[in-house]
């Protein structure tokens, strides 16, 4: 079932992530072309406040044209980053919070079929808002909303929540916190 790699070339790179057009050896021995998109990597965190509400965002994402509600998350700065020091740098810059009391409940593949992205998801419980956070990228302007663990479900069954990690994190949520 492996594929070996006959040859690889850089179609595009931008600032995080590089595509490829690969040709393949399949295991019957025949080729066939691979696109891959390679990425460094990202983190995400649900993060839950004291007072047991769920801190999500709210921003628009150009790819769908909608605006999508989500945990907190971003793109590692370097693959070599720490999945909690991401998922901890995103929280604060997207929330204005911080926890000091972090599970791993997941890592994962969004999009095997064309990327390597490797996404880890965390559980932040009794958040705090900080006084001075550090600010979101320039290019992102980001709404927080905060939902109660009874919203859930009629958000997942309405289709208001379409991100993959978040639809996770949440059912991961309902069946073990």
């Amino acid at each position: 079932m492996i594929e070996k790699t006959k040859s690889s070339k850089k179609i595009y790179e931008g600032n995080f992530i590089s595509f490829y057009e690969d040709e393949v050896y399949l295991p019957n021995g025949n080729t066939s072309q691979r696109v891959v998109l390679k990425h460094p990597g990202a983190a995400s965190i649900l993060a839950i406040t004291k007072d047991k509400k769920i801190i999500l965002t709210k921003q628009y994402r150009y790819p769908i044209q909608k605006i999508s509600l989500e945990i907190p998350a971003g793109k590692k700065d370097h693959p070599t980053e720490d999945g909690l020091t991401c998922a901890m740098r995103e929280l604060e810059e997207e929330t204005g919070y911080q926890s000091s009391n972090y599970k791993k409940i997941f890592t994962f593949h969004p999009a095997v079929g064309f990327c390597d992205e490797v996404l880890d998801i965390f559980i932040a419980y009794d958040c705090e808002k900080i006084e001075k956070p550090a600010s979101p990228d320039a290019d992102e302007f980001i709404e927080v909303e905060y939902i109660e663990r009874s919203q859930i479900n009629n958000l997942l069954k309405s289709g208001a929540i379409t991100d993959g990690k978040t639809i996770i994190a949440l059912q991961y949520y309902l069946l073990h916190e």
